[in-house]
Parts: structure tokens; sequence; C-alpha cells
């Protein structure tokens, strides 16, 4: 079990596990990371574990929309700094790494209105990355589904 937290612990750009032999590399993306690090997993981070090993992944690697920590989204909406260089040298990072890709951050409506954008603008260096796109469905907002309350039967869909 790997993470990359800032000095302070205030933020986490990249968390790694392993989950069987071989196979390919999964990258999710939600929308800020939570409690899991390198010791801990917190559910959605147990969410993913099966998702990889139910679709032939060997490891699967997190990164976020945005990399402050917080167990309520809400919490995105204080004047916090977001790190971006290296916020997104750790994207690059982990979408060079992964064999497919994974936009699973849920809706949008529930980020603070002056944070709505970035996840679009994740979605596009995601799409220009030439590695295949994939999500667990869509929001009736059509964002991507978050995949803490989806059932392991539920398909990896090709993004359009």
């Amino acid at each position: 079990m790997k993470a990359i937290l800032s000095p302070c612990g205030a933020y986490r750009y990249r968390l790694d596990r392993d989950v069987q032999g071989e196979g390919r590399v999964f990258a999710y993306f939600g929308i800020n990371p939570s409690t899991a690090d390198h010791e801990l997993d917190d559910a959605t981070v147990r969410k993913w574990r099966g998702f990889t090993i139910r679709n032939g992944g060997r490891k699967f690697i997190v990164g976020n929309v945005f990399s402050y920590r917080a167990t309520d989204v809400r919490e995105l909406g204080r004047d916090v700094p977001d790190c971006d260089d290296i916020h997104w040298s750790h994207i690059m990072q982990i979408i060079a790494e992964a064999d497919i890709l994974v936009a699973c951050w849920g809706s949008n409506s529930k980020l603070p209105l002056s944070k709505r954008e970035r996840p679009a603008e994740l979605l596009q260096v995601l799409m220009r990355s030439g590695k295949p796109l994939f999500h667990f469905g869509k929001t009736r907002s059509g964002d991507p589904k978050h995949p803490l309350m989806l059932g392991y039967d539920t398909p990896l869909i090709e993004w359009q």
C-alpha cells in the first residue's frame, strides 16, 4: 500500500494498491481524497479494489479532481489552496502508468459553485491522454457516477 501525501497531511496526490499478480492497471479519478492513506483503506478504496479484481486488474491508482483531503466534499468550499503544480504533475504520472482510466467523481452539483469547472478540466486531460476512458454510468446531470453505492456487477462503460 502506498500513498503520496503533502508533508502536512492535508493533501493526498496519489494512492496505489496492488490487488493480484496479473492484469491491467486501473486509474480511478474521484472528486477528493478522504481518509485512505498508506496504511488505511476507506470505503471507496475498498470498492475500487473490488471493481479492479472484477475487471481483471492487478493494481489500481487513485487520483482526484482535488487533492485536499476531506470527508465532506463541502469542505472544498473553504479557501483552501490546491497546490496545482504538484497536483497536476501527479495526475499526469498516474495517467502515464495506467492502462485504463475511470472517471468516477459523482455529481458536480455537490461542489461549491466556484469549483464546478474543475471536473471538466480533468475530463479534458483524461480524454486527450489517448488512454481508454471509462465510467460506471452517468448521473442525471451527465457526470460520472461515484462507485460507492454501486454493485460489483456494474459494468464499465466506455466514455463517448
